[in-house]
């Protein structure tokens, strides 16, 4: 992929930027280009399913384009619907669930969190 020096960019899909967590695919557009605070890009549940519990060490916000994305933390659940915004504060510790076909929108920072702290 070439970047341009153009500030402002659409960042098409790019298979080396992607990731899993169990039944999530991670698919973060932001990452090839120039930004360096925030990451964003696509999550999805494909055949649905939940990830292992995770900390956050940073704030994270989704919209949910399709399904549900549910959070279970605490022994309590907060379920999203399409066109949805939910937001998880730094130092919760969630599981992430999505009914088969969920996709959601990510947006949090630092833009290279999964190479910091994966």
């Amino acid at each position: 992929m070439t970047i341009s020096n153009d500030p402002v960019r659409v960042m098409p899909f790019n298979a080396e930027f992607t990731a899993e967590n169990g039944p999530v695919k991670v698919d973060r557009r932001s990452k090839p280009s120039e930004l360096t605070e925030l990451s964003a890009g696509f999550v999805d549940f494909p055949d649905g399913g939940k990830t292992d519990p995770w900390t956050l060490p940073y704030e994270e916000v989704f919209y949910v384009m399709m399904g549900e994305l549910s959070l279970h933390l605490d022994g309590r659940t907060v379920t999203a619907a399409a066109g949805e915004v939910v937001t998880i504060e730094k130092g919760a510790t969630v599981e992430y669930e999505g009914t088969p076909g969920t996709r959601a929108f990510f947006a949090l920072v630092p833009a290279d969190w999964l190479e910091t702290m994966g």
